[in-house]
């Protein structure tokens, strides 16, 4: 029986992906066409990633795309995840798809043509960005 249980994401953009781990220090492998990879799960079970996210404990976190909607979803043994971690998969995954949203609204405001005049960060934790674009 599998203990790899799969998150669906509305995550597109492999490139902002890459770069929002690299903003929250998730060090990850990428496989290519002479590198696969797998992540670890219970009882030596494997299962073949496009990312494998570093998490500090014998269990990874893969990132794999879903080809039905070209997004891309995260897999793990989240309880071993957790157990070796604890961090809950419901924190690790908000806190990715949180700063991925972000950073993907940055990638927008810059390929517009806008300037930011000024960004706040409330209590709960809600951004306000200020924006100018000179025409």
């Amino acid at each position: 029986m599998s203990h790899f249980t799969k998150i669906k994401t509305n995550i597109s953009n492999l490139n902002i992906l890459k770069q929002t781990l690299k903003d929250l220090n998730i060090v990850y492998n990428e496989s290519d066409i002479n590198n696969k990879l797998t992540i670890k799960g219970w009882n030596n079970e494997n299962v073949e990633v496009l990312l494998e996210l570093k998490t500090g404990c014998s269990y990874g976190v893969g990132v794999v795309l879903n080809e039905e909607n070209n997004t891309y979803e995260f897999v793990a043994d989240w309880w071993g995840v957790e157990t070796g971690t604890e961090v809950t998969q419901e924190d690790y995954i908000n806190k990715i798809t949180q700063k991925y949203a972000y950073n993907t609204v940055m990638d927008k405001i810059r390929s517009k043509g806008y300037e930011i005049v000024s960004e706040d960060v409330d209590e709960e934790t809600n951004v306000k960005i200020v924006l100018r674009k000179w025409e």
